[in-house]
């Protein structure tokens, strides 16, 4: 505490609490704590420093037939390192896949295809308006994007989080199945059920968890959305 300059941390019952708005990063807290028992996760690094990370695991990847995995968060944030990284990877001959919730521009989403050996693409609600509530954006661009990137022939594995109350009901599984249908090329869906592992992480920012009140869908209730999927013949895999 007294090498925080900013004056950032304060000392309570339950411990030292940073002060987020005062905090500056500098890390003095963290070179100097006699117990190391602050941390610093995340650091900034160049293509060249990831791909050395990769390269380690690479006996891994010719063992189980896989590759490499960007997701995030939401790796198109980060658009022109994404396609470095991607490029590199090609060159080393290693399988490429991107986790994206789809909200991109256009044009880099396909600049990123060009690139990508597998999209695994979110779809959390069909419905504009809840889409909006839910996650602060239209779904608009987000299914647009995903008929371009099917007609260019990307190879794509649909994500459908499964959240009780918000987008289990049969409405919208249907909408979603008779969407997919018209978009031919997708054969592959994971449903993934909502789980409250974050929740201790907002305890511990001390924040409210905002899905405090639901539970995980029971296992029959995977089941039937399965089933309401698997209509068009669609391959639905539960987890993923």
């Amino acid at each position: 505490m007294e090498h925080c300059k900013q004056n950032a941390l304060t000392l309570t019952r339950n411990g030292v609490v940073i002060e987020e708005d005062r905090c500056v990063q500098c890390l003095s807290c963290v070179q100097t704590c006699p117990a190391v028992a602050m941390e610093f996760v995340g650091k900034s690094m160049t293509v060249p420093e990831v791909l050395e990370e990769i390269k380690k695991d690479i006996p891994f990847y010719d063992e189980s037939g896989g590759g490499v995995t960007f997701s995030g968060g939401e790796p198109l944030n980060q658009p022109f390192f994404l396609l470095e990284m991607l490029k590199a990877c090609g060159e080393l001959g290693l399988h490429r896949t991107v986790d994206t919730s789809g909200f991109a521009d256009s044009e880099l989403l396909l600049k990123i295809a060009e690139q990508t050996d597998l999209f695994l693409y979110d779809l959390k609600h069909m419905d504009p308006l809840k889409h909006r509530l839910y996650t602060g954006v239209s779904n608009e661009k987000i299914l647009y994007n995903l008929e371009l990137l099917a007609r260019r022939g990307a190879q794509i594995t649909i994500r459908i989080p499964v959240v009780p109350g918000m987008n289990d009901d049969k409405e919208n599984i249907e909408r979603v199945r008779v969407f997919l249908e018209k978009v031919s090329t997708i054969h592959h869906v994971h449903i993934l059920p909502y789980h409250n592992v974050a929740q201790g992480k907002y305890r511990n920012l001390g924040t409210d968890f905002p899905l405090a009140n639901v539970q995980p869908p029971t296992p029959m209730q995977m089941e039937t959305i399965a089933e309401l999927l698997q209509k068009n013949g669609l391959q639905v895999t539960l987890g993923g």
